[in-house]
């Protein structure tokens, strides 16, 4: 399997700390934290760039709108995956993003879904990502 890399912005730190979270059960180890929305290019100017970008849709509209727009400029832009709902139809980042030509791999919801998580993950590297052991269906047999 692909190595994933992820950077994660949300508004909250415990929405961060849940995504980080959820990451790792999902396989994907190399997460980073960004709390600021302007350093976000330029991480990717320091470094090697992430594979996928997950951004709160409530991120402040000026500061939303102008990181979409950076990005488009950007020679390699990583996937993005919006979590939580929009404030209004007018700040839809995930709409916004995709009128621009971004890749958006999925929007969640909070409380957030592992299966959506993984969904999105694999629609990112390619590859079918196997359930979480606590979320595989189990057969039980009854004895008679």
């Amino acid at each position: 399997m692909k190595r994933l890399t992820v950077l994660i912005h949300q508004q909250h730190s415990f929405h961060q700390i849940t995504l980080h979270q959820a990451c790792n059960a999902q396989g994907v180890f190399d997460v980073r934290l960004c709390d600021d929305l302007r350093a976000i290019p330029e991480r990717f100017e320091a470094g090697r760039a992430p594979d996928l970008l997950m951004l709160d849709q409530r991120m402040p509209a000026r500061a939303g709108k102008a990181l979409l727009e950076r990005l488009g400029g950007t020679r390699r832009t990583p996937a993005l995956l919006f979590v939580g709902q929009p404030d209004s139809a007018c700040q839809d980042f995930a709409h916004l993003a995709r009128q621009q030509g971004l890749w958006v791999v999925g929007e969640l919801d909070w409380p957030l879904s592992a299966n959506g998580l993984r969904m999105a993950l694999q629609r990112l590297d390619g590859i079918a990502r196997p359930l979480p052991l606590h979320s595989r269906p189990v057969a039980v047999e009854y004895a008679r």
